[in-house]
């Protein structure tokens, strides 16, 4: 009797691990925890090593808004909806990326100025400051690239002008409409993942 004996090849090998992800929760709510559950999804089921800068996350369902900085907070909004929770939680992590890049984002931000010479600050068009507008512009393109090599072209797109309906409109509207321009000046800065 002949035995066979099948190679099965791994199909994919994360590096970022569920287990490697300090997630704490603020109040400890069925929302944070609803939102934990979809991080650790998120860990498991992609592959997110290239965009994952931080490994300490705070989910924080009554925060006004997501943040980077000094820790990563999430809120607690859309535990339900991956491709959104992806979004947001690459969003952040784009912006550990950028923060130990001062030099590239400060050449990428006047190369910007360039292009766009006056730009909103400000909710819902921009950010809360002119030169944060400029840094979102980069930090937007690099999520919906990052958006794009996970999910495709089209979702990416999708996501990225379906946040564009709520906050940053001016900034993600154009991502999605100058995204070759800006994704050059990013590559001229050394500023790209």
């Amino acid at each position: 009797m002949k035995i066979l004996k099948l190679a099965i090849p791994l199909l994919f090998i994360f590096n970022v691990s569920a287990e490697e992800v300090n997630i704490s929760l603020v109040n400890d709510s069925d929302n944070e925890k609803a939102k934990q559950k979809q991080v650790l999804r998120l860990i498991e089921t992609h592959d997110l090593e290239k965009w994952w800068f931080t490994d300490n996350i705070i989910i924080d369902e009554s925060a006004r808004s997501p943040s980077s900085h000094p820790v990563l907070i999430l809120t607690a909004t859309m535990p339900n909806n991956d491709p959104a929770g992806l979004s947001q939680l690459l969003h952040e992590q784009i912006h550990w990326f950028e923060d130990i890049r001062k030099i590239q984002v400060s050449q990428t931000i006047a190369e910007l100025n360039k292009l766009y010479p006056s730009v909103p600050v400000g909710f819902p068009d921009g950010a809360r400051s002119e030169s944060s507008t400029y840094l979102h512009l980069a930090v937007c393109l690099m999520e919906l690239d990052a958006l794009a090599q996970i999910l495709g072209k089209e979702k990416a797109e999708e996501v990225i002008a379906t946040n564009g309906k709520y906050f940053y409109k001016w900034i993600y509207q154009t991502v999605l409409e100058d995204q070759i321009q800006i994704r050059q000046i990013l590559k001229n800065n050394d500023l790209y993942i």
